[in-house]
Parts: structure tokens; C-alpha cells; sequence
């Protein structure tokens, strides 16, 4: 068996990084590669791959947003015993398939807690002549630790081909959160923001459809990870205390919520507000809705600006995490959407924005959105430069 790219993904949270790599394999399978897809995480019901082969490693996640302690399916901490059985499956896979590319989600900008195993796989390719490209979004993580940025640079320039920054150069360039990209500049291509762009024709807000059946309702989403709890709560109390309470409302819970909370807050929602699992519909739900509530993930941002929906949102921000609020207070910035801090969330402060935002028209903002298949296109020349590995 021999594949064209080898991609491998650990989602450790959310499920953010998951689907950025799931529609760049999609982007590759368009262009007639041959793609395995590696991922490691917990597995997510509903996950659509076609006819691409998914390789589901022994999961595992991390125990909470300190990223820190990593857990398997059962919620036990991983031993290096676990560790070792994982590496071997994935090393194995690599020989087997024997690619001539090997995509990498963030690391080694990221996902240091998985060298147990990333460290041997880099190695193993550049000991077969495979060619490593590395997949990261637009902003990377402000990083504390001394010497941290210093040691990705020096592993980029010694294992990594080709940086894939999935982002608009003239919007957010890499160096605004990682000031030493310059370093590794010749390393590195912009693509252009990942989404799942629907045909043009189901976005057009002039269509026959949007005039006949009008925006309607609220959508909130509180995102694919385990931190959707406080979102959740400001939004069951802020209905009733809004200029919208008489509309209907659909909140949205990520699949890692536990059952037990997620029928809490169902049991506990007002007249009016459907509570449910997470959608595939999720576009389709945005593009009806007079406004979206979401958290203020890559892929949840982009599908509001695809859908060019009205939008309030509240960046996740736990610890280091800047990313989200970096990325939403610049598109505020431009009108694009409405930001809450999550200090600043509670029931009354989300409904005076949704207030607020009845009164204010959203800005629109033109982004490079293309940014699948131009990374697709891509891996497919380099695929073609490396004939070898057949």
C-alpha cells in the first residue's frame, strides 16, 4: 500500500484542529491524492471523511485547558508504557503506507506533548526522503516559556520543509504572534483562511429564499470542547431580559460536554430555547439566523463570516490562550463582529450586546478564504517532486 500524504492530527480540547485537517485532506482528495488521516483524539460522531482512510489512534486528551496532563478514552492518566504502544501503531501505519508527504498539524509550534511519538515519526521520515510540511493557523499561541520560540525555530529549520500558515497575510501575518517567523520566512506560505464554503448560491442573502423566509431566531454555539458550561449559563438567563425573547432560540453543545450537564441545562431551558448536541447542519442553521452567539474558534469564526451572519462572540482565553481574543477584537475592530471578555460575560452584559447589536449594522470583511485548495495544490507539488516513494 503507498499513499500520497500521510497527515496526522491531535486534537486535545475542542475540535478546532480536527476540522481545519479534516477539510484540508478533503481539499487533497479533490485533487485526486491518495490521503490517509491520522488522528488521535476522541473519536467525533458524524465525522464525514469519504472515501479518505482514517486511521484512529488510541485516544487521548488532555484533562483540562493547562494542556498538561494528558488522559485515554477512560479518563486515565497515559503511562509510558501506553505511550510506547501508541508510537509503535503510528510508526508502523508510516512504513506501511509509505507516503510521499507527511503533513503535520501544528507541531513543532505546538503539541510538544505528543514528542513521545512526533519525534520518532519526524525521524523516520527524514531517514526516507519524505518531505515534511507543517499545518498551523493564522495566530499562534503567546508562548512564556524561555526559549521556547528559539527551539521551534531551530527544529522548522531542521526538520520541517514547508510552513502551511492557514491565514491572510494582509490580515494577521505570523509574526504578530510569533515575532520570530522572520527567521524561518523562507519557510513559509500564507494559503488563505479553511472553511467549508457552500456553494455560492446557498450564501447569497438576496436569493429568492432569504427574501421569502427572512433571517429568524438566534443560534448559539458553544463550541466542540469542554469549556461551553459558562456560555451556556449566561445564555438561559439572558433570553428572557433581551429585545429577542420572543424569538426562537438554539443552543448548540459541544460533544465533550458530559451528559449530565448537557441534560441539566436542557432540563433548565426557558420557553422558547431548543437545546441539542452540536449539528453537520451548522452552516445551514447560521445562514437562517438573525444573529449567532458562539465561542471564537477558527472554523466557528470563519463559517460566520462565510455566512456573513451578524455575530456576537466570546474568545476562549483560559491561561495562555490569547488566540481567539486576538483574532475577534481584530475583526471588531473593523465592525465585522461584537466581542464579550469572558470576565466580562453574564446574562446581563450578552443581552445589552445583543441589544446593542440590533441597532448596529455588521461591517462585511473580504478575506482570503481559499485557503483548502490552495494548501492542496500545494501538497500536490510536492507530492509530484517526490516520485520516489511510490
Amino acid at each position: 500500500m503507498s499513499v500520497d500524504v500521510f497527515v496526522y492530527v491531535q486534537h486535545l480540547l475542542g475540535i478546532g484542529h480536527l476540522t481545519r485537517a479534516s477539510l484540508l485532506a478533503k481539499a487533497m482528495d479533490k485533487k485526486g491524492l491518495k490521503v490517509i488521516f491520522v488522528t488521535g483524539g476522541r473519536p467525533i460522531p458524524n465525522m464525514n471523511m469519504g472515501k479518505i482512510e482514517v486511521l484512529q489512534l488510541p485516544p487521548l486528551h488532555a484533562a483540562d485547558d493547562s494542556f498538561k496532563i494528558l488522559m485515554d478514552v477512560n479518563g486515565q492518566i497515559v503511562d509510558d508504557a501506553w505511550k510506547d504502544k501508541r508510537k509503535e501503531t503510528l510508526l508502523q501505519a508510516f512504513k506501511t503506507t509509505n507516503p510521499k508527504v507527511l503533513l503535520l498539524e501544528m507541531f513543532p509550534f505546538g503539541r510538544r506533548q505528543m514528542r513521545f511519538e512526533l519525534d520518532p515519526l519526524v525521524n523516520l521520515a527524514k531517514e526516507k526522503g519524505v518531505p515534511i510540511v507543517t499545518s498551523v493557523r493564522d495566530i499562534l499561541t503567546t508562548h512564556k516559556t524561555p526559549g521556547k520560540g528559539e527551539w521551534i525555530v531551530d527544529r522548522v529549520l531542521e526538520d520541517i520543509d514547508q510552513v502551511l500558515v492557514h491565514g491572510d497575510s494582509s490580515f494577521i501575518p505570523l509574526e504578530d504572534s510569533f515575532p520570530l517567523a522572520k527567521k524561518i520566512a523562507h519557510k513559509i506560505t500564507y494559503t488563505g483562511y479553511v472553511v467549508e464554503t457552500p456553494p455560492p448560491h446557498t450564501l447569497d442573502t438576496t436569493s429568492d429564499e432569504l427574501t421569502n423566509n427572512p433571517r429568524h431566531g438566534v443560534l448559539v454555539s458553544a463550541g466542540g470542547g469542554a469549556v461551553a458550561r459558562p456560555l451556556a449559563e449566561a445564555v438561559l438567563k439572558a433570553k428572557e431580559i433581551s429585545k429577542l425573547k420572543d424569538v426562537p432560540w438554539r443552543l448548540l453543545l459541544g460533544n465533550n460536554l458530559p451528559d449530565h450537564d448537557f441534560n441539566e441545562i436542557a432540563n433548565r431551558a426557558p420557553q422558547g430555547l431548543i437545546v441539542e448536541r452540536n449539528r453537520p447542519d451548522f452552516q445551514k442553521l447560521l445562514k437562517k439566523s438573525q444573529l449567532s452567539i458562539s465561542q471564537a474558534g477558527y472554523n466557528t469564526i470563519l463559517e460566520i463570516l462565510t455566512t456573513s451572519t451578524p455575530a456576537i462572540v466570546v474568545p476562549f482565553s483560559a491561561d495562555t490562550q490569547s488566540e481567539q481574543t486576538t483574532r475577534a477584537e481584530k475583526l471588531e475592530s473593523y465592525g465585522a463582529l461584537r466581542v464579550i471578555s469572558e470576565k466580562d460575560l453574564s446574562p446581563v452584559s450578552l443581552a445589552q450586546s445583543i441589544d446593542a447589536s440590533l441597532d448596529r449594522p455588521f461591517n462585511k470583511i473580504n478575506l482570503e478564504l481559499n485557503g483548502a485548495e490552495n494548501a492542496a495544490a500545494i501538497i500536490q507539488r510536492i507530492t509530484q517532486k517526490n516520485k520516489t516513494h511510490e
